[in-house]
């Protein structure tokens, strides 16, 4: 049996989340909470003292709606927003915090010892802030994050070691609708692990949208059978009772061609009946959204050396409407998989990080052998010797910890540029552009360095400003394409002192450099008096992680 410290993987989820581990035996196992259920709703109900995570807070919603928190994770790295209760603004950060801690501590019970390190998973377009976010949420929970996976990778991960998918090189496109998020990606699974090739996403698209689109439909039913004029945004109690049927009526709908639900309000009553075929029509659009972004990747993908989709693995509950896999087998010709929708991610996530773990292990006994080797610089056979030690040291099989060297690879899901001087209009005034150095879908780590020029002669500084946008690199025998301002945001700016007197043009060097965790750090450079400007993004600078708001959720119970 195996004595290695125990690492979560935890699946963040926009409706719901999820928890595993790696077993004595080295498998992923997904752990229940204090209510016996494999998955905990993503909802919080600040009750006075207590935040209250999981089914009894949704089910809550409807009695105190002021007091309940959904859908956090639509608003993660996004410094505007806040949940204000109780006279404190909580950020996404606080709110997911609180959700992390419930799902610790229920894990920490289950297993019977106290569990910080986790590896957190997130939809494979968030970057920079929204990543961030997601760690600091992990550290206001208390906990030591590891690493934060993307959640395909995480999914085709789990998918490619349980199906032995590494004998050869395959292609699989991970199609993941959660319930608040969706995201498409491909991913090359060899013997030596999971790559991403490319990757492309919704975080306003998910499940959320279908049971909208049902809500809509019932309060007009409603209002027909009644002959009422209902409006449930007037009234938050009947519209999560509307909310939590529209969710029931869904489920139903995934294995019966109709279903069946009961209104009330103000005395008025109507029984109404959703046929599958209705429901499939009034959010057609919204699949079309999906299609459209998986069009894309394969588009890209087969720029990248991917000439065929070998498996299509559908994850995230949403992915269980049959709509999903229909309009999915029609379109691009290959049998999706509904592969373990709702555990998958945390299972993979959990694996990622015990492989992690596993390798640190191994690594540090080719040190011990010869001095400096790694994993990447020993020769095979040593690599084997060590993994065979740490097995037999740490109770694992040696298929176990030889598995445990593959590896799971990501891409950059943004581009990211600086803005420079394009020219100048009729009037003389100056027109900026950005200049992109690193594209979505490069690989990580990614390093690229570029030369641009002063503007004016005696220039004193050079204003140096970060910004991301969706752009796709050029292909062959493409110009690089030109990105107006208004399509980008705007990330950091600094100013980099250059030598006194220097003539017009003058060369500045700008590098970035992303490593595979998504950090970025920019360095611009004068190369005529050394000069440099530095800065690592994000930081903690970026969030709005009030004292205030921290201390309180550290205080408040969590059940």
């Amino acid at each position: 049996m195996s004595k290695t410290k125990k690492i979560l993987g935890i699946d963040l989820g926009t409706t719901y989340s999820c928890v595993a581990y790696i077993n004595e035996y080295g498998h992923a196992e997904v752990i229940p909470n204090a209510e016996g259920e494999r998955t905990t709703p993503s909802v919080v109900w600040f009750d006075g003292r207590r935040a209250v995570v999981g089914q009894e807070a949704k089910e809550t919603s409807n009695i105190y709606p002021n007091n309940v928190c959904s859908f956090i994770k639509r608003n993660m790295g996004n410094d505007d927003f806040t949940f204000d209760v109780d006279g404190v603004a909580y950020t996404p950060e606080h709110v997911s915090g609180l959700i992390l801690r419930k799902l610790v501590k229920d894990a920490s019970q289950f297993l019977g010892e106290e569990i910080r390190d986790v590896v957190i998973t997130c939809p494979a377009y968030f970057f920079i802030k929204e990543r961030e976010a997601t760690k600091i949420a992990g550290e206001i929970a208390g906990l030591n994050v590891l690493r934060i996976v993307n959640e395909p990778t995480a999914a085709a991960f789990a998918y490619g070691i349980k199906a032995n998918e590494t004998a050869n090189e395959r292609f699989i496109l991970v199609y993941d609708l959660g319930g608040g998020t969706f995201d498409t990606t491909i991913i090359r699974v060899s013997k030596n692990g999971a790559d991403v090739v490319c990757t492309d996403g919704d975080h306003q698209l998910g499940g959320k949208d279908w049971d909208d689109r049902l809500v809509q439909h019932l309060t007009k039913r409603f209002n027909e059978e009644t002959r009422q004029n209902i409006d449930p945004a007037d009234d938050a109690e009947f519209y999560y009772e509307i909310l939590q049927k529209a969710e029931q009526c869904k489920k139903q709908l995934t294995d019966k061609i109709s279903a069946k639900t009961t209104l009330s309000y103000q005395g008025n009553k109507a029984q109404i009946e959703i046929k599958r075929e209705g429901f499939e029509q009034m959010t057609e659009d919204l699949v079309e959204r999906t299609i459209g972004l998986t069009r894309s990747v394969i588009s890209i993908a087969g720029t990248k050396g991917c000439k065929k989709i070998d498996q299509m693995i559908l994850v995230g509950g949403s992915s269980r409407m049959p709509m999903i896999a229909n309009q999915l087998q029609k379109i691009f010709s290959v049998k999706p998989q509904i592969f373990e929708p709702d555990e998958a991610v945390a299972k993979g996530a959990a694996m990622i990080g015990n492989n992690a773990y596993l390798q640190n292990l191994i690594d540090e006994k080719l040190k011990c052998r010869s001095g400096d080797s790694t994993i990447e610089t020993a020769s095979s056979a040593d690599v084997a010797a060590a993994a065979e030690q740490v097995a037999a040291e740490n109770g694992y099989s040696l298929e176990v910890v030889t598995n445990a060297l593959k590896r799971a690879k990501n891409v950059s899901s943004k581009t990211f540029g600086i803005t420079v001087l394009d020219g100048y209009d009729e009037k003389g005034n100056p027109q900026l552009s950005v200049s992109n150095l690193i594209y979505r879908n490069t690989p990580l780590p990614a390093e690229k360095t570029e030369q641009y020029a002063t503007i004016a002669a005696n220039q004193t500084i050079v204003v140096v400003e970060l910004v991301e946008n969706s752009c796709d690199a050029p292909r062959q025998g493409q110009q690089e394409p030109v990105i107006a301002l208004e399509e980008t945001a705007s990330l950091w700016n600094g100013e980099l002192p250059v030598k006194p007197n220097l003539p017009q043009y003058s060369p500045i060097d700008v590098t970035f450099r992303i490593d595979e965790n998504g950090r970025l750090i920019i360095i611009a450079y004068d190369p005529a008096s050394g000069g440099k400007l530095e800065k690592s993004i994000p930081d903690q600078d970026h969030f709005s992680t009030a004292q205030a708001a921290t201390k309180r959720c550290r205080d408040l119970i969590v059940e």
